[in-house]
């Protein structure tokens, strides 16, 4: 009999669902327990601070859930717990490097850097580990700039020229962290007293008590594809894909929270899924979420998610399509995400299964 953990956050939260097409809640998690239980799984749900590391997980099958908490500092708690399991011989479901790629744009491209087909490389990556380091850009313009952490479209930005760069790249970069209003107050003082030092006595610039060096995220500046009216999210559960059509928010290039949804229009369909799948190909999991553009000419990937996407495209869904002997097919239904969801582990772990 095959072991399932079900990983949840502090609040027995897991993954996302979006059921009334309105709210973001966590899925049905004893439905999903219930599904695998059904099909002779033994099922242990538990937050990830009740999880025993001490007790031997080899072998066992592990799902879990993310973070996207301000600061990523419960995202980073996680991501040191699931590491651990998998280091013990835990079959981590996505594996850690997926994890990793969630809410950081800059692992991310890493990732699609290493992908065999190039056509899903069409937008290229320079990655910065801060804005200063940034400013050492000299690449075309335009350009579009994104801060490694952001979602729903912040802190990204098109720019046309270098002044502007300069200016949106350390906006995209900035970061505050204190405590309170005091300690950003004196933190602020701090380092102007540090300056006035540096500058009055220049020989204390390298020493480290005076570094005055910005907060900053890291960066992501790509080259701008342009003809987009919008972008296509695609889901992939387990051999089923879902579309639908955002279109991008007034006045700007960025589709990401616009809230624009619409279905796909036909002629657009085939080209789009063959686009989706040659991702599916490259990514060794069976749930995948990816936003596409379409130029009029190509297809670009914009980014891609292994866990934690939104799932509206499946839960408006009155059909999907799945690709039998080399041409697609459209089926007609109404998907339950909870059940898309474990039987495509399932599948998974049985595919998994055969190979060993």
């Amino acid at each position: 009999m095959k072991k399932l953990y079900i990983l949840t956050d502090e609040h027995s939260e897991f993954h996302v669902s979006k059921k009334d097409l309105q709210n973001f809640t966590s899925m049905d998690i004893d439905r999903i327990k219930e599904w695998f239980i059904s099909r002779d799984y033994t099922v242990i749900v538990s937050r990830f601070s009740e999880l025993d590391i001490t007790d031997n997980y080899r072998g066992a099958f592990i799902i879990y859930q993310t973070s996207e908490a301000p600061g990523g500092f419960y995202k980073r708690y996680i991501e040191n717990l699931v590491y651990t399991l998998e280091m013990q011989g835990g079959v981590i479901l996505p594996s850690y490097k997926y994890l990793r790629a969630h809410h950081d744009k800059v692992f991310m491209e890493f990732l699609r850097m290493g992908f065999r087909d190039e056509s899903l490389k069409t937008i290229k990556s320079k990655c910065y580990g801060s804005w200063v380091d940034a400013l050492n850009y000299n690449g075309t313009f335009p350009a579009v700039i994104k801060q490694t952490s952001g979602s729903a479209g912040k802190r990204v930005f098109l720019v046309y020229k270098r002044n502007e760069y300069e200016r949106f790249v350390k906006k995209a970069g900035k970061t505050i962290v204190a405590d309170s209003i005091a300690d950003l107050l004196i933190f602020n003082f701090k380092n102007f007293v540090k300056k006035v030092i540096k500058t009055l006595y220049p020989s204390k610039r390298n020493y480290v008590k005076y570094n005055t060096e910005p907060l900053s995220n890291a960066v992501i500046v790509q080259n701008f594809i342009s003809g987009f009216d919008g972008d296509f999210r695609v889901l992939f559960f387990g051999g089923k894909y879902y579309c639908m059509h955002r279109s991008n928010r007034k006045n700007d290039f960025r589709a990401s929270g616009s809230g624009q949804f619409s279905d796909v229009d036909e002629k657009y369909v085939e080209g789009l899924l063959d686009f989706a799948r040659r991702l599916t190909l490259e990514i060794n999991f069976p749930i995948v979420g990816m936003d596409i553009g379409f130029d009029g000419q190509n297809h670009h990937l914009i980014e891609y998610q292994m866990l934690y996407f939104g799932t509206s495209a499946l839960q408006r869904a009155s059909s999907w399509h799945e690709y039998h002997n080399g041409k697609w097919v459209r089926l007609t239904g109404k998907s339950i995400l909870e059940d898309e969801f474990a039987r495509s582990i399932d599948m998974f772990i049985n595919s998994l299964s055969q190979v060993n």
